[in-house]
């Protein structure tokens, strides 16, 4: 019962979402990974995802955790986006089940605008009513209960966590417990919102191992002749565990295995019934002695791990390996309490463990997302950003600059210029990129200008918020300064609003604007209007362009020019394809920057 479709209007900050959710070739759910600051919407946007899966449980079984007729979300006027008069959800599931809601500031019947055209569901809303729910679940309640008992359903909240072993006590001495059961039909024995699940996994772990034992042992009777009866016996030979609970079992020992990073022989361990606490065993030795007891990075993976596993198992699914699971499980800060490693490599390792399990997630992590890049590739996943509702790339990601500009503010970074400085035997002269280094040196050779690159060591700033990075701690230090045996130039584009500026050792330089020029940020601004021109008819796809639009401001007409700008996705591709086949005629604009270059270098001399 996977998310197709989720449709979002006035909703909090969002204003409009049309979101298809993403499936592989093989038909198996992609990660969807929500991204954006406190207060852009990530949560709600979840909140319609659990209102439908709370819905389709309240329809499968008694035993939901929200009582049947009444929703988990509240519908409130105050959820209405600032400045509309309504917000309305739709949330579309596989098997064509679908819910929607409306939540209208006023009564239906004091609406002028039709909203009919948004969707026709407004009809629904009765007159003298402001908001209502509605799902079409009830059509069909044999396929949703169906559908429950096929695959797990999770959400874990924000506020999830467990106390360690060291602050409580009760942690410290659990001991396990097999689970008592519900054993009526529509009894589900399951809970969607999981809080701290540990102990409810730790009894699970139990029933796993007496199942194991009672049901999967597989024991062959071997014939043997007594000897000394000359009768014929027989012996038991221990074949091994083949069944359900010892795939389950098999599966877990995997888990675990992957949270503490080794391929040695380690595996849960469960306590005699004086003290039957569950442990982890390395080569048959006690190894962690309680699972509480493990870090908080690793059992919050742990949590999701052997909640994921032990949901899937408690819907009666047929199991026999990890790539079995199918399901739906949100989860909302997926990298918190988590470490540096544990989110760019553990977390992502895990996921693609699961594979046929749609995992919704929200972050703040840029390690996290490099590390979904790594384990999936460009493809593999997506990244949502709310509450424009826009897929980004990983680079993309707004706090992945800003937690790069933190890391080049540090000492590490400070000593990673001063290294390269000074290992250079050349004034060094920073850009603000690599396609600036590009352009640069295919310039030189069309202008005939490569003698003065070969007098310089020409370096990546990676940004003009780095270079103001390097600006200060070149200028500012006068130790660090005194260190550097030649110039360091720092080269802006136009559009950074700065001012040329000559500061010990540090020489700032920004490169002219071209006035005709469309293109009015980045290095770009120098390619000339008629290569512009050309490019904009033969490769489209180059430009995001806004066109000319009338205005009247204050009852005066106003025309507002056309706007065009290079999409960021395709900066590397006008680059390569100017570098290419760019003419010497297409570079005749950076003749500035080579004018720079050498002022800078006459400093240097």
């Amino acid at each position: 019962m996977y998310f197709k479709h989720i449709t979002l209007r006035n909703t909090g900050p969002i204003e409009k979402i049309d979101y298809e959710f993403p499936f592989s070739s093989e038909n198996n759910p992609e990660p969807l990974i929500l991204v954006g600051t406190n207060g852009s919407g990530k949560s709600i946007f979840l909140s319609y995802l659990l209102n439908a899966l709370i819905a389709a449980q309240q329809v499968a079984f008694d035993d939901a955790e929200v009582e049947s007729g009444k929703v988990y979300k509240l519908r409130s006027p105050q959820y209405i986006r600032n400045g509309a008069t309504y917000n309305y959800a739709k949330v579309d599931f596989g098997f064509d089940f679908n819910c929607y809601e409306w939540q209208l500031a006023s009564a239906r019947e004091d609406y002028t605008q039709n909203l009919s055209e948004i969707d026709s569901s407004f009809e629904n809303i009765p007159l003298h009513e402001t908001s209502i729910f509605n799902t079409n679940l009830l059509n069909n309640p044999v396929e949703v209960s169906k559908q429950f008992r096929r695959n797990c359903v999770l959400y874990f909240p924000a506020n999830r966590f467990e106390q360690p072993a060291w602050l409580n006590e009760q942690n410290l001495n659990a001991t396990a417990e097999f689970i008592e059961r519900k054993m009526i039909s529509r009894a589900s024995n399951r809970q969607i919102i999981q809080q701290s699940p540990l102990t409810v996994s730790k009894n699970w772990l139990l029933d796993v191992v007496l199942d194991r034992q009672l049901y999967d042992l597989k024991i062959a009777l071997i014939p043997y002749t007594n000897e000394s009866t000359q009768q014929i016996q027989t012996f038991q030979h221990l074949l091994g565990y083949e069944g359900n609970s010892a795939n389950i079992w098999d599966a877990a020992t995997q888990i675990i295995k992957l949270i503490l990073r080794t391929d040695e022989n380690i595996r849960f361990g469960i306590g005699p019934r004086q003290n039957r606490t569950v442990s982890v065993m390395k080569n048959d030795n006690e190894f962690v002695r309680n699972i509480f007891q493990l870090s908080t990075g690793q059992t919050s993976i742990l949590n999701i791990a052997l909640s994921i596993l032990r949901d899937f198992d408690m819907s009666g699914a047929s199991f026999e390996k990890l790539e079995d699971v199918r399901g739906v499980v949100i989860i909302d800060e997926v990298d918190a309490h988590l470490h540096a490693d544990l989110q760019c490599n553990l977390l992502p390792a895990l996921i693609s463990m699961f594979p046929k399990v749609q995992f919704i997630l929200t972050t703040h992590s840029p390690l996290f997302l490099l590390g979904m890049k790594t384990q999936f590739g460009e493809a593999g996943f997506e990244i949502l950003s709310v509450p424009s509702g826009l897929n980004i790339c990983v680079e993309e990601f707004d706090e992945f600059q800003s937690a790069f500009d933190f890391y080049k503010e540090s000492h590490t970074f400070r000593r990673k210029i001063e290294s390269e400085v000074n290992q250079a035997q050349k004034p060094v002269i920073f850009v603000e990129g690599d396609y600036d280094i590009k352009y640069l040196n295919k310039a030189a050779l069309l202008l005939v200008k490569s003698s003065i690159l070969k007098q310089i060591v020409l370096c990546d700033g990676d940004g003009y918020g780095n270079l103001d990075n390097i600006w200060k701690n070149c200028s500012n230090s006068k130790k660090l300064s005194m260190a550097f045996p030649k110039i360091v130039g720092l080269i802006y584009d136009c559009d950074t609003k700065k001012a040329n500026s000559d500061s010990c050792m540090a020489k700032k330089r920004i490169i002219p604007t071209v006035g005709n020029s469309p293109i009015s940020k980045g290095i770009e601004n120098l390619i000339p209007l008629s290569r512009i021109n050309e490019l904009r008819i033969s490769h489209p796809h180059f430009f995001d362009v806004t066109p000319e639009v009338k205005r009247i401001v204050r009852g005066v007409p106003e025309i507002q020019p056309e706007i065009c700008e290079i999409n960021k996705s395709e900066k590397r591709n006008l680059c390569e394809w100017l570098c290419e086949n760019g003419v010497a005629e297409d570079f005749a604009l950076f003749e500035s920057v080579f004018d720079l270059i050498e002022e800078i270098i006459e400093i240097s001399n």
